[in-house]
């Protein structure tokens, strides 16, 4: 009885111990939402405040200062996210996550974003102002990364900390624009609807708008699979980030409104996740303003508005991609099969 009373006051203990000890180092991590905080560059004081949401209302003088300022909030509030969303693109989940995302890793890093990146930033104009507040942006984040907490969630996972590049941030448009390409799933399904029960089942889902259909449940039919596109609906599922799919957006012009104002309404729509996929900044300067949402590691907000202005962003679903399936030369692995032969 005295060793079992011995052993529960122990345990209680190291619980008690363990307790206080993960709510300090919790508690240490948590973002500076009040006080002053030191970022190097800023030619002149840049004033900061978050409303009751949690969103950074940047005041500066310059733009390059609030740039910097948003960067180093970004990368407070967002650095996990900015981690994973960088590695999508080039193929280094698994590093992290382990071996259940080579394949991802795979096919992700077979895509070329990483080599279209480099190549559109060797042909940018440094001179611009976009490359500058790009920088600037880059700056804010990498001083976070030197001096700023480190996620809890680097630590779980024994990962270090790494600083940012402009191939990162176009790495992002890449993976973005890779999620808007929904042909990846559609087309290998439409293109086995018309192998496996013919022409006129594919005519049928085309004409489904503008047609009346009827459909037989009884009929039976061979079972349609479309592996690549099972394959890529596994990959979207695989990946610790949402894609970006879906958009909406829609004008009313002021000949049609009560007031003779426009009325722009925007709805990405694109899928759930935590953290959100979308940051809130408001950025004021003497002469510039703008409140917007940013994707992670893009400093210049996607959808946005002023007192002036307002945008969005929407995809349309275009026919924006074909496949092919190859048939190499049995004598030479260099060639392959065309509509002429080889």
């Amino acid at each position: 009885m005295k060793i079992l009373k011995k052993s529960l006051k122990y345990f209680f203990l190291f619980s008690l111990f363990l307790s206080v000890g993960l709510w300090l180092y919790i508690k240490t991590l948590v973002p500076v939402y009040e006080g002053e905080i030191e970022i190097k560059n800023l030619s002149e004081e840049v004033k900061i405040h978050f409303d009751a949401i949690g969103v950074p209302h940047i005041n500066a003088q310059n733009q390059q200062d609030a740039y910097t300022a948003l960067g180093y909030l970004h990368a407070q509030d967002r650095l996990w996210q900015m981690e994973l969303i960088r590695r999508i693109a080039a193929g280094r989940l698994s590093e992290i996550f382990g071996e259940k995302l080579i394949d991802a890793d795979i096919f992700m890093s077979g895509l070329g974003i990483e080599e279209n990146a480099q190549e559109t930033i060797q042909n940018l104009d440094k001179s611009s102002e976009m490359y500058q507040l790009s920088m600037a942006y880059l700056d804010g984040i990498n001083q976070y990364i030197a001096n700023g907490k480190t996620p809890i969630e680097f630590t779980i996972v024994g990962v270090e900390k790494e600083m940012y590049t402009l191939k990162d941030m176009y790495n992002v448009f890449g993976y973005m624009a890779f999620s808007f390409a929904v042909a990846h799933k559609t087309d290998p399904l439409l293109s086995e609807v018309k192998e496996v029960l013919g022409e006129n089942y594919l005519n049928e889902l085309i004409d489904a708008e503008s047609q009346n259909l009827t459909f037989i449940k009884s009929e039976k039919n061979p079972e349609i699979k479309a592996a690549f596109g099972v394959a890529m609906q596994k990959l979207f599922e695989a990946l610790p980030i949402s894609p970006f799919i879906g958009s909406n957006s829609w004008v009313l012009g002021p000949e049609k409104t009560k007031n003779g104002k426009v009325i722009f309404a925007n709805d990405p729509h694109i899928g759930y996740s935590q953290p959100s996929v979308w940051y809130q900044s408001h950025i004021k300067t003497p002469d510039y303003e703008l409140y917007g949402f940013n994707l992670a590691l893009i400093p210049f907000p996607l959808l946005g508005h002023n007192s002036d202005y307002a945008y969005g962003l929407t995809m349309f679903e275009n026919d924006d991609v074909d496949f092919y399936i190859e048939e190499n030369n049995p004598a030479n692995d260099m060639e392959y099969k065309t509509a002429y032969g080889l």
